[in-house]
């Protein structure tokens, strides 16, 4: 992904780095750290379970319509 971001936007590598971090070490200075969530990883695998078992409920589907 970033070497297809840095040929499309024309951006070196190590620049977008540098501005990612410093975007976040921002964020992690004015955030407070109860609303800061860890990452987590998921392989492929595990995608793909998640999102064939993944159904919205009819709350959900409700609400995403009355948008």
């Amino acid at each position: 992904m970033l070497e297809s971001l840095s040929s499309i936007k024309g951006i070196k590598k190590n620049h977008m780095i540098n501005e990612t971090l410093e975007y976040y070490f921002n964020a992690i200075k004015t955030i407070p750290e109860e609303f800061m969530l860890k990452p987590i990883y998921v392989d492929e695998k595990e995608f793909a379970r998640l999102e064939k078992e993944a159904q919205p409920t009819e709350a959900l589907k409700r609400l995403l319509d009355d948008n």
